[in-house]
């Protein structure tokens, strides 16, 4: 399987979308999930159960929060590694193209060579 730096660079755009996608759904949808300090009116249990829906709610955020986290982490390791694959062919092209006396006088271009 060949992995080129641009199928990197498209799979971390789709991370970037995906974690954009899920802020806006969870935003959207978290604003009717909403509820008044009062809304299970005057009971006994009403403001444990106010308190126990509010935790489920920021519950919920911090979890879509942490996705859209870690595909952003995947998104910035994904770019990191499409440069890392593109700074590694450049430096290939360029030892392909290394003149002997390149070659000769530069021990590092050797070592790699297995020359020394």
């Amino acid at each position: 399987m060949q992995v080129t730096p641009q199928d990197l660079c498209k799979l971390a755009d789709i991370c970037l979308a995906e974690s954009k996608g899920i802020n806006k759904g969870w935003s959207s949808g978290a604003v009717a999930l909403q509820v008044d300090a009062g809304a299970a009116g005057n009971s006994a249990g009403g403001p444990a159960l106010v308190a126990s829906h509010v935790a489920c709610v920021d519950a919920g955020d911090l979890a879509v929060g942490r996705l859209a986290a870690v595909l952003e982490g995947d998104m910035d390791d994904l770019y990191t590694t499409a440069f890392d694959l593109t700074a590694q062919d450049e430096e290939a092209a360029r030892l392909s193209r290394a003149t002997r006396d390149e070659v000769t006088t530069n021990p590092f271009l050797q070592g790699l060579l297995g020359l020394v």
